[in-house]
């Protein structure tokens, strides 16, 4: 019984210092995090960032998007551009946005791995100006990607389970 635990006091500290180093490693990687300034060219619907912050190797672009007109919006990509200090262009992603009704609203994320980003520029677009896929270096921020790499991974872990050393 003493030898029960003994184990389950390992397993106890185990699992404690884990869940103290997933928070702090968490919080010191958000901390690296600095607020970049952003930019939205005028359009038709209201885009309100809520935050664009980066590291030196990354960042991210959060906020909403509002249709304050009186027509439904079909076909539209929100086209983040990203800018160094010296003003060239690093990247450009597009965020496909939803059909919006005249009132409602839309989240937007979108994240990119660009080095030494100093601001960011947004405008929205239609989908007949998007440029062609094979010729330029652009990504989409689609939520049904990470869906898909999340079922590869556990698909990969399943096919793999056999070889554990259990």
């Amino acid at each position: 019984m003493s030898r029960m635990k003994t184990f389950f006091k390992y397993f106890l500290t185990i699992v404690i210092v884990y869940i103290i180093v997933d928070i702090g490693s968490f919080y010191v990687l958000k901390s690296t995090y600095l607020t970049k300034d952003y930019s939205v060219e005028d359009s038709i619907l209201d885009v309100e960032v809520t935050e664009a912050k980066a590291t030196y190797l990354n960042g991210y672009v959060n906020g909403t998007v509002k249709n304050n007109t009186d027509a439904q919006i079909t076909n539209k990509y929100l086209k983040i551009d990203s800018y160094s200090k010296r003003g060239v262009l690093l990247g450009t992603k597009y965020v496909k946005l939803n059909d919006l009704n005249p009132g409602e609203q839309a989240f937007f994320s979108s994240s990119f791995n660009y080095e030494q980003i100093d601001n960011v520029k947004l405008s929205v677009i239609d989908g007949a100006d998007l440029p062609p896929a094979g010729t330029l270096d652009f990504g989409f921020d689609n939520p049904d990607d990470a869906k898909m790499s999340f079922a590869i991974i556990l698909g990969a872990v399943i096919m793999l389970f056999p070889w554990f050393p259990f």
